[in-house]
């Protein structure tokens, strides 16, 4: 991945000024453009981005909040270094989350939010059968399904929590920035199936089934990630107690 120029922040869209900072320097520490220990210097950073010293400072605590920089008293900031062991930790966070929501969804859908859900599932199988679509435009229409999911949960303090973890965490930049998954047709059509199952027992008012299948879809899109990024220089390999699985056998209506 190249470093920024020009403008780093000019396309990333209408989040806040601390937020598109925090947002490129999340890809310039995932693409090791800073290292485990680094210093993130408020004065060099808002002559690099253009802007004052409260933007930076915004922006590192969202940095840690996202568990890529420590601050300690009279040293400043620290880059914390991205592994593919704090990836695991954020997606499974996601994991449990979107489980809730989807438990949520199953329970309280309304006919409205169930038929935009519903529609979002659809496009996202037309794109599945489409051979040449492309990642990123993949990703994004199957992280929109989300958003329909929380929806359907009939909770506006679900709805803000999952939009919040959605921003703030780490897939989303390694998905837009990296396309760390859907990079075949096969691929594709797996995260489109399970979506549809996941709209079955949401529909059903299965509560648990949703539950159960909504987070191994999001293992899933964590394993494709962890493969693609593979460990630095010096890194382990991800501890294999952080890669847990549902039993999704139990789920499928086929091979039972």
């Amino acid at each position: 991945m190249s470093d920024s120029s020009g403008d780093p922040l000019a396309w990333r869209g209408h989040r806040d000024l601390p937020e598109r900072i925090s947002d490129d320097l999340t890809r310039r520490i995932m693409a090791g453009e800073f290292r485990n220990g680094d210093r993130l210097v408020e004065a060099d950073l808002a002559g690099f981005y253009n802007v004052s010293r409260g933007p930076i400072r915004d922006a590192i605590r969202i940095l840690t909040n996202r568990g890529l920089a420590d601050f300690y008293p009279r040293r400043g900031a620290v880059v914390g270094g991205f592994d593919t062991e704090t990836l695991a930790d954020a997606l499974n966070i996601h994991a449990t989350l979107s489980g809730f929501s989807a438990r949520y969804a199953a329970l309280m859908w309304t006919p409205p939010a169930l038929a935009e859900l519903t529609r979002r599932v659809e496009a996202l199988e037309a794109l599945a059968r489409d051979e040449t679509c492309k990642p990123l435009r993949f990703a994004l229409t199957s992280g929109r399904i989300g958003t329909a999911l929380a929806r359907c949960s009939d909770s506006a303090i679900l709805q803000r929590t999952m939009m919040s973890n959605a921003n703030d965490i780490i897939w989303a930049l390694l998905w837009r920035e990296f396309h760390v998954d859907f990079r075949t047709p096969e691929r594709r059509r797996e995260n489109a199936e399970i979506w549809r199952e996941v709209l079955t027992h949401v529909t059903a008012r299965d509560a648990e089934a949703a539950d159960r299948t909504m987070q191994e879809l999001i293992f899933q899109c964590r394993d494709e990630a962890l493969k693609v990024l593979k460990p630095g220089e010096g890194d382990e390999e991800t501890d294999p107690r952080r890669v847990l699985h549902n039993d999704l056998s139990r789920f499928r209506s086929s091979g039972s």
